[in-house]
């Protein structure tokens, strides 16, 4: 059964995917993430791309995670709690040492697109994929999944 406590200590931690970045730079943005505990079941996390540095982040949310039966729920709010749209949460299952998560619903639209976010972690690799669809087509995002490893010695922060 999922509980929150194995969850937060998976995912919290310094993500690279300098690995995918440098075997093919043209497809693969330098991307880096940090997900950090500011309470309890409480997370922060932030997405930068290398050459604007951490501070100039394109993603920054604060995350409540709950449990939910089989599930594990991350609330997505804006930094500090200042809003939060229930529609964006994603839901979490442990499935073969992964934690695989989605958009809790099809009502989350953002740029005019229903949001399609795919992440599975496992304590040291982290993959996501984020896509806007209307009219079934994708509007914003891409097919290709980044691919980032947990490190304890960030390249070029």
């Amino acid at each position: 059964m999922p509980n929150t406590t194995n969850f937060c200590n998976d995912l919290k931690g310094f993500y690279d995917n300098w690995n995918q970045a440098s075997c093919d730079p043209a497809r693969w943005a330098h991307c880096k993430m940090r997900w950090e505990s500011i309470g309890e079941n409480e997370l922060k996390s932030k997405q930068w791309y290398q050459y604007m540095g951490e501070e100039n982040p394109y993603r920054q949310r604060w995350h409540r995670v709950v449990e939910d039966g089989d599930f594990i729920i991350v609330e997505n709010w804006s930094p500090n709690w200042t809003e939060h749209e229930p529609c964006c949460d994603m839901k979490f299952s442990y499935k073969n040492d992964w934690w695989v998560g989605e958009v809790k619903t099809d009502a989350c639209i953002i740029r005019g697109g229903v949001v399609k976010s795919l992440v599975e972690f496992n304590g040291s690799e982290y993959k996501s994929r984020d896509q806007g669809w209307r009219e079934g087509k994708v509007i914003w995002g891409s097919d290709v999944i980044y691919q980032f490893k947990k490190t304890e010695k960030p390249i070029a922060v």
